[in-house]
């Protein structure tokens, strides 16, 4: 039995105004964003476990190579946010995708001196409008450590509902930490945004 297929296939580019655009990831961005992660470094491994490997370019690469096998597997759809100085601000992707079960789970990040200008909260919009309208899906999660309440005042924002606590489900720097899980499903997107 062959495996699902998205729908309707992922934009590569979405622009969302004259000063934030994504991307879809691409081996060409190895450099641009091993730089944004190693200038961000002690800003983003509070909360992200993956940046302590993330040690050269190489690194950089070897991820870039695995987004894109699971873009073409259907399993991850991930763009880089730039802003209009051609700047790389974070990375936003859509993980976990099944489309037996149509849900998916919302990551992000954003460079230190984007903070506090709604660049995520604007990439989340996008991601939920691609979840919901491209790709056919019924449920979107976000699931953020306990104590990064920058992290959960996003879904927050956007309207999703707090669903509970995974007790002690992440390892983060030798030690579990709780993960607070967020849901919008595609009825409250619906009623939320107006649309039919």
């Amino acid at each position: 039995m062959a495996a699902p297929t998205f729908p309707k296939k992922p934009e590569t580019r979405i622009a969302l105004g004259e000063d934030l655009i994504l991307l879809a990831l691409d081996v060409r961005q190895a450099e641009a964003i091993f730089s944004a992660v190693d200038a961000n470094r002690e800003h983003l491994r509070v909360w992200l476990p993956w940046v302590d490997s993330s040690r050269s370019p190489a690194d950089t690469l070897r991820f870039l190579q695995e987004m894109e096998a699971k873009r073409e597997a259907g399993v991850t759809v991930a763009y880089g946010l730039w802003t209009g100085a051609a700047d790389l601000a974070g990375i936003i992707g859509m993980h976990n995708i099944s489309l037996t079960n149509r849900n998916l789970q919302i990551g992000y990040w954003v460079a230190k001196q984007q903070e506090r200008r709604g660049l995520i909260s604007r990439a989340c919009e996008a991601m939920l409008r691609v979840a919901f309208d491209s790709l056919g899906m019924e449920r979107v999660e976000i699931r953020c450590a306990a104590g990064n309440h920058r992290s959960a005042a996003v879904p927050e924002r956007l309207g999703f509902q707090f669903e509970g606590i995974l007790r002690r489900s992440a390892k983060l720097h030798g030690d579990f930490v709780d993960m607070r899980v967020y849901s919008i499903l595609l009825a409250e997107y619906r009623q939320r945004s107006g649309s039919a």
